[in-house]
């Protein structure tokens, strides 16, 4: 078991990116015409786009409507869906990709993964390519890149794929909010590191680490200590690594709501940077999430095997007694996740008074801090 401590030079590696399908473009279900007579010339329709300051569109190649980030009525959410499958579609029989639009003030960027097509309509035009690539990543942990792909071979084009995403919206809708806060981790795919003490922080990992490699369970690769949605730790095997990508999709899903309590759950998901065929298992426990205790940690440990959650339940056990049992540490690290310290720029050791704020990025482990401004 390697320990990697959130602000080492351990590197995070990541997978292959997803390249997705060059299957032939079919748009066998969008009338043209339709879309002509609900938005008369594109004149129109980008008077109409103009009226949203941020807006996100999924839909299917075969321009089905998946999601959309703002309440609209079901049929200016199907138009607009038609009209953007038209666009890609155009683009894509002139051999080319539609990539961006733009309209007076409004940034409008276009990513076609087949079999799903994002759009995100905005004000600002930095790091639209990323969060498009970021949504995609997001459907593909809840159904695998295979399984999409599949899903519409048996099912037809006019399958509608919320049926299988029925109750993921909220997942979704939390990967753009936590984006538009902070957009800081979008910044070459980074982590972010809540700060602590480093010898509480070592003092974590190796508890971490000793705890998963006593338990001997071939498959649980991944152990990682989130809190306030930054890594607090990140224990792996050696030759194993995870994509910042991939750690922000699970800083998302352990961030949802309804699984903060003090059950333990027992959750697949595809990391689609480590591999976007298949599934992990996520044991996902808050043990201290209890009213005496209140201490915001969330403890993920990821197995490939389905059948390690007796196994992962024991390690967490022993993780949680080792660290309540070292009193000093637990009152440092609670206080630290309850009300985390922002960096300050007397820590890069610079005393000038032109310098007000810092934002550091660990290219090799693709962590980022920011400093709080004077």
């Amino acid at each position: 078991m390697e320990v990697e401590v959130p602000g080492g030079s351990e590197a995070v590696g990541g997978g292959g990116t997803d390249t997705g399908s060059e299957s032939s473009f079919k748009v066998s279900q969008v009338e043209i015409e339709d879309v002509e007579e609900n938005l008369k010339n594109a004149e129109a329709i980008f008077e109409h786009l103009e009226q949203l300051p941020f807006q996100v569109f999924i839909l299917s190649e075969f321009g089905k409507p998946i999601f959309v980030n703002n309440d609209r009525n079901e049929g200016e959410v199907v138009s607009l869906a038609a009209l953007i499958c038209a666009f890609v579609s155009r683009c894509q029989s002139w051999g080319d990709s539609l990539m961006t639009m733009t309209s007076q003030d409004n940034h409008i960027q276009f990513l076609h993964k087949s079999p799903l097509i994002f759009c995100v309509v905005s004000k600002y035009p930095e790091q639209l390519d990323q969060q498009l690539e970021v949504l995609f990543e997001q459907i593909c942990s809840i159904l695998s890149k295979s399984q999409l792909e599949n899903v519409y071979k048996k099912k037809g084009d006019n399958y509608d794929l919320r049926k299988l995403l029925r109750g993921t919206d909220r997942l979704i809708d939390s990967s753009i909010s936590s984006w538009r806060a902070s957009p800081i981790n979008l910044v070459d795919s980074s982590i972010s590191a809540i700060p602590m003490n480093p010898s509480d922080r070592e003092f974590l990992s190796s508890t971490m680490a000793s705890s998963m490699g006593a338990a001997k369970l071939d498959g649980a690769l991944f152990g990682i200590m989130i809190a306030k949605r930054q890594i607090a730790a990140i224990v792996r095997f050696k030759k194993y690594v995870i994509h910042p990508r991939d750690l922000n999709i699970l800083i998302n899903l352990v961030s949802d709501t309804t699984l903060q309590t003090d059950a333990q759950n027992w959750v697949p998901i595809c990391l689609p940077r480590f591999n976007d065929t298949g599934f992990f298992y996520a044991y996902i426990s808050y043990p201290w999430c209890n009213k005496e205790q209140d201490v915001p940690a969330c403890l993920v440990l990821l197995s490939v095997k389905r059948d390690h959650f007796d196994g992962l339940k024991e390690v967490r056990h022993q993780i949680v007694t080792k660290l309540e049992n070292n009193s000093k540490f637990f009152t440092n690290f609670s206080q630290a996740v309850k009300t985390p310290n922002l960096y300050q720029i007397s820590q890069i050791g610079s005393n000038s008074e032109s310098l007000w704020s810092f934002l550091y990025l660990n290219h090799s482990s693709r962590q980022v801090c920011m400093s709080a401004s004077k």
